[in-house]
């Protein structure tokens, strides 16, 4: 890769190709390094998000079941506190 962009800056003289390629070679590794801290970050956003999803689902579901479960007294007595607070 290095040959090729001092071959491409060849004009410039040998010194002056060899720091383009030196700069060009740099800026690729830190834009590839971007890319993947950038493409990392929207996977642990991804993955947060799933966590979340499913941690309300089970969230929901206990609820649910606990609802279905409770008898009809306990609902009115938790509605009833629930309306007061």
């Amino acid at each position: 890769m290095i040959r090729v962009v001092t071959a491409l800056l060849a004009g410039f003289g040998q010194r002056g190709a060899f720091c383009g390629a030196i700069i060009f070679a740099l800026l690729s590794a830190l834009w590839i390094a971007f890319r993947q801290g950038r493409h990392a970050a929207e996977a642990d956003l991804a993955i947060r998000r799933a966590e979340a999803r499913i941690r309300a689902t089970q969230t929901s579901q206990e609820i649910r079941h606990e609802v279905h479960n409770t008898d009809r007294a306990g609902l009115q007595r938790r509605a009833d506190r629930w309306m007061r607070d």
